[in-house]
């Protein structure tokens, strides 16, 4: 993509060339035109006017990928060289999990840039891009800006060009040894926020600034036991650690670590859930919720007495939170007092939301429930797929 300031240095740059064959006068021709390249274009994508939200769903062990587009409610079918244990995604791209240590990848063609003050939706053709192999199964994969990671069971990351990806290829750039048995790097402002550990036999207990190349940058290097869920926001990324949070921002050039304050109980291992372009998530613990404010570097906490917990996330209002629990009920806290505002029995599998609704699959009804969050659990539609969405994600949000 050529930003508006690449456009104006080439528009600088045919100036000069049109003025130096100017003085020149040789030939007594006139110089071409030179057409400065929009602002936003990407080649072979189709810019449009708002979001391309698409749910991504398989059935478990399917050799094909199913995207759910959620503005027609129609469907489009990718074949997958292997069978689906485990989806997750980066708001483009689709990782396919055959639980055989082979990744999959798949290129959803909707996707959304934020340039934070405005936002650019795009649309290209669908595609699986390749797979990878690796020598150990998969446990985490974070994708974001230049950098896709993945981490496997014997400590080591895989790091992957993600613009490459955009191209249609997988390359891999390093491979990263985390010392520990928490493989997990975050690529973040052009860098990647490493777990480290000195014992492969026992979780990380730092963050650690690297390069692509596994390199320490020495922007900083911050204590986090145990470190698994995370979330890049707009105000920085975020750890959950086993005692406490850490919250990572880009500070002008430089990258600076804060530590939050500590939890009453020992936070869970459930990823953080928030919608995009926002600056809060929200993470389940084994008695309750965790809302972080990544801008404001601030934390809230709502007990759920009695209940079990097994996903949370945030609408970035700074007043719900949402939180799924093991009787498939989805419900809607009031982050100050702790009050339920609304419940819902919905069967759901999984939990997602976007800038206006959550999207929760129902597998054995073969449903995604369309929920508007802003209104009592309102059921906005239920859509009909045509097979179970045992796994599930939203792309292009």
């Amino acid at each position: 993509m050529i930003t508006s300031t690449t456009g104006r240095l080439l528009g600088v740059a045919a100036l000069g060339l049109t003025l130096a064959i100017s003085a020149c006068g040789s030939t007594g021709q006139q110089p071409q035109d030179v057409e400065e390249t929009p602002h936003g274009y990407v080649e072979g994508a189709e810019e449009l006017a708002e979001a391309q939200s698409t749910i991504a769903y398989a059935t478990r062990g399917a050799q094909r990928l199913r995207l759910l587009d959620l503005r027609t409610s129609a469907e489009n079918e990718i074949g997958l060289s292997v069978g689906a244990e485990q989806l997750t995604e980066d708001g483009r791209f689709v990782y396919v999990d055959g639980g055989d240590r082979t990744l999959e990848i798949v290129d959803a063609g909707v996707w959304t840039v934020d340039h934070v003050d405005h936002v650019h939706y795009y649309r290209a053709p669908s595609r699986s891009v390749g797979t990878l192999s690796l020598d150990a199964p998969v446990r985490t994969i974070a994708g974001f800006e230049a950098h896709t990671t993945v981490g496997t069971t014997d400590g080591k990351v895989t790091v992957l060009d993600r613009r490459e990806l955009e191209a249609g290829k997988v390359a891999k750039l390093a491979t990263i040894d985390s010392k520990s048995s928490t493989p997990l790097a975050v690529p973040y402002a052009e860098q990647l926020l490493v777990a480290l550990g000195d014992d492969p036999r026992r979780p990380a207990d730092r963050i650690v600034a690297m390069d692509a190349k596994g390199q320490p940058t020495g922007a900083f290097e911050v204590p986090c036991a145990a470190p698994r869920g995370w979330a890049v926001l707009r105000g920085g990324a975020v750890f959950a650690c086993a005692d406490s949070f850490v919250r990572v921002k880009l500070e002008g050039e430089k990258l600076a670590a804060k530590t939050l304050a500590s939890p009453r109980t020992p936070v869970a291992s459930d990823g953080f859930g928030y919608r995009p372009r926002s600056n809060e998530a929200a993470v389940a613990d084994q008695a309750g919720i965790w809302s972080v404010n990544a801008a404001k570097a601030t934390l809230r906490y709502v007990p759920a007495t009695g209940r079990e917990l097994v996903a949370a996330a945030s609408p970035a209002d700074g007043s719900t939170v949402l939180a799924l629990d093991a009787s498939e009920n989805l419900i809607s806290y009031d982050l100050e007092t702790g009050k339920i505002l609304a419940e819902k029995p919905l069967r759901a599998a999984s939990l997602t939301l976007d800038i206006d609704r959550a999207y929760l699959a129902d597998p054995k009804a073969q449903v995604i429930h369309e929920i508007d969050y802003r209104d009592g659990l309102r059921t906005a539609r239920a859509l009909q797929v045509t097979e179970r969405p045992d796994l599930a994600v939203e792309v292009g949000r």
